[in-house]
């Protein structure tokens, strides 16, 4: 294979991908760095981008998508003065312009020219990436690749999970238990809450039970014959003093089981079929807040990474080559996979 040329899992047809060849990045601008990408794991959002039509990021059809990404700096540009060839990076794949209201007002997760590596701009389901210095970060070798992987999902809960100012004794439910909604359950349980777990997976529920967490089935309650509130209030004397949508959809069900001045994080998408009773919101004095992609959280990310913090090793259930991405998301859609791993250059 020509060296100016790289494999890169492309979308051909709506959850189909292919390997192909193609050309490889090339150093553009003084600030460049070039990866070798050693692993890529799956997000929810290229599951969603890759299964039809629909996205407001235009046509889907023909891009490399993949945003999840540990890497090798291979190439430099000459302004680069950070990072050296051979030095082990992970990536912020959300480049910012710096000169808009947004950015400038301190808020560049919502910057209004901002390019997303995966989606506007190839990612990394492909041997190389390139990237500029800025999205670049230093992350130890001696964090397994595995790990690494959660760096941006990571800095995404994280951007979220900052705001809710979890203290030891308050409460907790995690609506949703995938990988995003254990990572919300561990980084409040690390800050002395306590914490539930809900979701309608089987799987998924024995992992957060795995990890220690009591999980509630809402169909197993409603069986049952009881409601989340009265579990709630069963296990803990009191509802929740925080409440984390990590599955979307959740707002009506996290307002009921509210305490009184609750705070209410929506991580996940919050669109509703039906909105419910909203009243709570005023009566409890409830704080419902949102959380998009990262925000200067990708060193905090690093910190808990590189500390071992989480038992990330439970979320991870599979590892495939680059030609299986297809299969990756099929176990994906199907909840039997939590964290997928895509082996492209994985060393040792």
């Amino acid at each position: 294979m020509s060296k100016d040329m790289m494999r890169a899992a492309i979308l051909k047809d709506w959850n189909h991908f292919e390997v192909e060849q193609v050309e490889r990045p090339q150093i553009s601008a003084p600030d460049d760095i070039i990866a070798k990408v050693l692993v890529c794991s799956i997000c929810g959002t290229d599951v969603n981008l890759s299964k039809g039509p629909g996205s407001s990021y235009g046509e889907m059809r023909g891009r490399i998508l993949g945003h999840e990404i540990v890497g090798e700096v291979v190439e430099i540009g000459s302004a680069v003065r950070g990072f050296q060839i051979g030095d082990r990076i992970v990536v912020n794949p959300n480049t910012y312009c710096c000169t808009c209201d947004a950015c400038r007002a301190g808020y560049r997760n919502h910057c209004q020219n901002m390019k997303l590596m995966g989606i506007t701009t190839p990612g990394g389901f492909a041997e190389y990436v390139k990237i500029e210095e800025k999205q670049a970060f230093h992350i130890s070798k001696d964090v397994p690749l595995d790990e690494a992987a959660f760096a941006e999902p990571m800095s995404c809960a994280m951007n979220g999970f900052s705001r809710l100012d979890i203290h030891p004794g308050e409460t907790c439910v995690v609506f949703g238990c995938g990988p995003i909604g254990l990572m919300f359950a561990q980084l409040a349980r690390k800050s002395g809450g306590r914490v539930a777990c809900v979701e309608i997976k089987p799987n998924r529920l024995e992992k957060a039970r795995s990890l220690g967490f009591t999980a509630f089935d809402p169909k197993e309650l409603e069986k049952e014959g009881k409601t989340l509130k009265e579990e709630l209030i069963r296990l803990w004397g009191r509802r929740a003093n925080f409440t984390i949508d990590a599955a979307g959809g959740q707002l009506p069900t996290a307002i009921e089981v509210a305490e009184y001045r609750a705070k209410l994080l929506c991580f996940a998408n919050a669109r509703l079929r039906e909105m419910g009773n909203l009243g709570p919101i005023q009566g409890k004095e409830l704080t419902v807040m949102g959380s998009f992609i990262i925000n200067d959280s990708m060193p905090k990310a690093i910190t808990v990474l590189e500390n071992r913090m989480l038992d990330l090793q439970t979320i991870v259930t599979h590892h495939l080559p680059l030609e299986e991405l297809d299969r990756g998301m099929e176990l994906m859609k199907s909840g039997e996979g939590m964290e997928i791993i895509i082996d492209i250059a994985r060393e040792g």
